[in-house]
Order: structure tokens, then C-alpha cells, then sequence
């Protein structure tokens, strides 16, 4: 008999905002629809752009996803950088097998992201279609180096598949468990009774200073 989940800690969820870019074609409608529906397939285009929401609950927090999947064409882009501002994760997205897709997330989505994003922005960078790897045309080094360069995460992931799309969440909600943003909501969407169990629970510290002000911290090791 399975165990029964234990209850979020906060009643009102945390918001995370996360908006995918890149050139039409790549894949990043079909990435959320595999994400938040499960096994839907659709491999159509976005115009402009359009919202998904998922609450998942980690480490007995509740988070609603605010998943804003963008429209690649050129025509599109002055209306995709109105969305950026708000983002806290910014998830860049190319077809392995066409080069020129991740070529201009070096020449431009990046550089659109640092201009018009917000300053702690955390990056993803994903490759799309890996279950067609005999037909690559992007080396995962040169992918990977790159990362490292911009301090991004790296994944490949097949949407057509369902490929590695759960563990890229999983990865990057941790990573913003860890950001400056989570530090900013903590106290905004946790009452004190709250921080106090999550400090318990997960060995958190939170420091209190004069001023009443919180910093949300990993308590050290002795």
C-alpha cells in the first residue's frame, strides 16, 4: 500500500515563470505539451505566444508554473521581448539536426535574453529530437562548452518520444529552489509558521536582522 502525500507546507504556491525561446520548427510547443498534458503530441507552430500553468509540489513546497511557450518567427520577436522581463527561467531550445537552430541562440536569442531579461535569469539550453541522433548536426560538446561559458543547463531531450522532459524540470525548479527569486518570494508566499518548517524540515537557515528583512539560507555544515 502506497503512503499518502504529505501536505504542501504552503497554502498559496510559489510562481515561477519560465518562457521558451528559439526558432520556429525547434520543438518548444511540443516540449511543454509533453510536460503539462502528458502524452500530447502536437507539433504545430505558435503565433505570438500563449501560457500553460502546472503545480508540482517538491520538498513539501508548491510551485505553480507559469510556462510561456513563443512564437520564432522574425515577424514575432518584438512582441516575444515584452515577455521576457518577468521570466525567471528563460529556456532556449534547438533542433539538434538543423545547426543553424542553435547557431542563433549564440548570435541571438542569447543576447536578447541579457539585454531585456531580468538581471539573475536562470538559462537552459536544450536540444530537441535526440531520437533522431543519426541525423545530428550539432556536436553535444560544442553544446556543452558553450553552456559552461554562460552558466547554463544543458539537456537533450526528444519531445516526440517524451525524452528526458520530467528530469528538466526537476532540474531546473532546483535550481530555482536555490536563486535569488526564491530568496525574494520566500517570505512573500510563506507565513512564519511556514519558514519554521521548512527550516526544520529541510535544515534551512533564516536570518532575521534588525531592520525585519530575511535572507533565505542553507544552513552550514558543522
Amino acid at each position: 500500500m502506497s503512503k499518502p502525500r504529505s501536505e504542501s507546507i504552503n497554502t498559496i504556491p510559489i510562481p515561477c515563470k519560465i518562457i521558451f525561446l528559439g526558432e520556429s520548427g525547434v520543438g518548444k510547443t511540443t516540449i511543454i505539451n509533453r510536460y503539462v498534458q502528458k502524452n500530447k503530441f502536437d507539433p504545430e507552430n505558435t503565433i505570438a505566444a500563449i501560457s500553460f500553468n502546472k503545480k508540482i509540489r517538491i520538498d513539501q513546497l508548491e510551485f505553480e508554473l507559469q510556462i510561456w511557450d513563443t512564437a520564432g518567427q522574425e515577424q514575432y520577436r518584438s512582441i516575444t521581448t515584452l515577455f521576457y522581463k518577468e521570466a525567471s527561467v528563460c529556456i532556449l531550445v534547438y533542433d539538434i539536426t538543423i545547426k543553424s537552430s542553435f547557431t542563433q541562440i549564440k548570435d541571438y536569442w542569447y543576447n536578447s535574453v541579457k539585454e531585456k531579461g531580468a538581471k539573475d535569469v536562470i538559462l537552459a539550453i536544450i536540444g530537441n529530437k535526440c531520437d533522431l541522433f543519426e541525423k545530428e548536426e550539432v556536436s553535444q560538446d560544442e553544446v556543452k562548452d558553450y553552456c559552461e561559458s554562460i552558466n547554463a543547463i544543458f539537456k537533450v531531450v526528444s519531445a516526440k518520444e517524451g525524452i528526458g522532459i520530467d528530469k528538466l524540470f526537476e532540474e531546473i525548479i532546483e535550481k530555482f529552489k536555490e536563486s535569488q527569486f526564491m530568496e525574494e518570494l520566500i517570505n512573500k508566499y510563506l507565513n512564519k509558521e511556514q519558514r519554521k518548517t521548512l527550516i526544520d524540515s529541510k535544515k534551512l537557515k533564516l536570518d532575521n536582522d534588525e531592520d525585519n528583512s530575511n535572507k533565505f539560507k542553507k544552513k552550514k555544515c558543522c
